[in-house]
């Protein structure tokens, strides 16, 4: 693979997963770097209608995979991108999803990349396992959570998860903050997000600040947590196996 890093970015759904992928993704471009953006939401993939991608077809999955290219410096590979109608559902069962991720990461023409943010699809489920084994030490994990109990519940079991595989999570993000009260979880909170008029009507743009400010102290911190050094890979490897008997 031709980049050293992944983060994972995890949560319950309607955390607002997706959108912090996309926009940690336009700050490290903007900083100068070369970024992936890789929507492994495959029965529900939203990057390419966040973005206002069109669809390639599925003609575009027999060979090399080309992705798309939104600004200078983002590549972007998502399943909504061959699939003819945004609407279209996908019901794949495991082995196919797990073959489906691995051509996204090793049949896509990347380039040489400095990071891959990878918008992974609610909870635990059959891509994060895939992609925790595909990535084994290039995996970093990012996790979102609202104020909402049972978005926290699911942090509590993603950090759980994410420490039995040895993948390093480098903190969690607190979205859609109201500023009521402070919530202690198993992992160091890096931001609050508070609701904000302008992701609703973001569409690539430059952001204001204060938001554009907790972005960039996200994107720092997950540099500075990622540049650490990996984990033995076996034993992710061997927690994979053992999850997948039983």
């Amino acid at each position: 693979m031709t980049f050293q890093r992944a983060l994972l970015v995890a949560g319950k759904g309607g955390v607002g997963k997706t959108t912090l992928a996309i926009l940690l993704a336009f700050h490290w471009v903007r900083a100068g770097k070369e970024v992936g953006l890789l929507d492994a939401n495959l029965s529900s993939p939203d990057v390419p209608v966040l973005l206002g991608l069109e669809s390639q077809g599925i003609e575009g999955l027999m060979e090399g995979i080309e992705p798309a290219e939104p600004m200078e410096g983002l590549k972007v590979v998502s399943m909504g991108l061959f699939l003819h109608r945004p609407s279209t559902p996908v019901t794949w069962r495991g082995p196919i999803r797990h073959g489906v991720l691995r051509q996204f990461l090793q049949k896509t023409r990347w380039g040489k990349l400095d990071l891959l943010v990878v918008d992974l699809p609610p909870g635990i489920g059959e891509e994060l396992l895939s992609l925790v084994h595909l990535l084994r030490d290039k995996a970093r994990g990012l996790l979102v959570a609202t104020d909402e109990r049972l978005s926290q519940l699911e942090l509590k079991r993603l950090c759980s998860f994410f420490e039995q595989a040895r993948v390093p999570v480098v903190g969690w993000v607190q979205n859609r903050y109201s500023g009521e009260g402070e919530i202690k979880l198993p992992v160091a909170k890096i931001a609050s997000l508070p609701s904000d008029p302008q992701l609703r009507e973001w569409r690539g743009g430059p952001l204001k600040a204060p938001l554009s400010r907790t972005i960039e102290e996200i994107a720092s911190h997950c540099e500075e947590a990622m540049a650490k050094t990996a984990p033995p890979v076996t034993v992710t490897a061997r927690l994979l196996y053992n999850l997948r008997r039983g």
